[in-house]
């Protein structure tokens, strides 16, 4: 969990100075099929502290509907509630007036593959461009400095430099269950670990989560 910011921070690209206009990001992270979603749904309808006591009453305004709903959509998402994916950080970034206390989810697999890139300044863009192309094809995804540069672009974003608090909730699985709960999540019938596949898996994993870790 990241404490409370100063409310005047400095954009790394620009070196000035940004006024902080919003009020809580909440980030819920994890692999695909790490159970992000659930984990926010059962707690809005049982009223678990999921950020604990101090962020409890901005963690009730981002519920968007009863039941909880997520909106894959951004205009649907801006519309309904204040719940977003990771990868609507460009449309957030752009929007006049953006709730002032949101939830953000954060899709660890995405964010190597595809997302760390779309987020990123120009200059980051290029770096990346010279270790790997775009998506991160998932013989790379493993790769440690590629996993520091996706992650740390998304991050530095303009739009989290708004927020006068962030805090984040990283879910661990170990990956044999991740890569279970995913497979059964994707692939309803099958039932069988290829071992070749679940040893890359488990590489993709390690990093993502190291890579994660390291730069919150």
């Amino acid at each position: 969990m990241l404490g409370p910011s100063k409310h005047e921070h400095q954009n790394a690209e620009t070196a000035k100075p940004v006024s902080t206009d919003l009020e809580t990001c909440l980030i819920i992270a994890g692999c695909s099929g790490a159970g992000k979603s659930t984990i926010v749904k059962y707690s809005h309808d049982l009223d678990i502290k999921l950020y604990g006591k101090e962020f409890h009453e901005d963690f009730k305004k981002t519920r968007n509907g009863w039941p909880h709903q997520e909106f894959d959509d951004y205009i649907e998402a801006i519309k309904h509630g204040s719940t977003f994916e990771g990868r609507h950080i460009r449309e957030l970034n752009e929007e006049k007036s953006p709730p002032k206390h949101i939830l953000m989810h954060v899709d660890l697999k995405l964010l190597i593959s595809t997302l760390g890139y779309y987020a990123a300044s120009e200059n980051n863009k290029r770096e990346i461009t010279s270790l790997s192309k775009v998506p991160i094809p998932k013989k790379n995804r493993a790769n440690a400095e590629i996993c520091d540069l996706m992650i740390s672009s998304f991050l530095k974003n303009h739009f989290f430099s708004r927020f006068k608090r962030i805090a984040v909730n990283t879910i661990h699985t170990d990956s044999k269950t991740n890569y279970w709960q995913k497979i059964k999540r994707d692939k309803a019938k099958k039932e069988v670990i290829h071992t070749k596949e679940f040893k890359t898996y488990s590489r993709q994993h390690r990093a993502m989560y190291n890579a994660w870790e390291k730069h919150i």
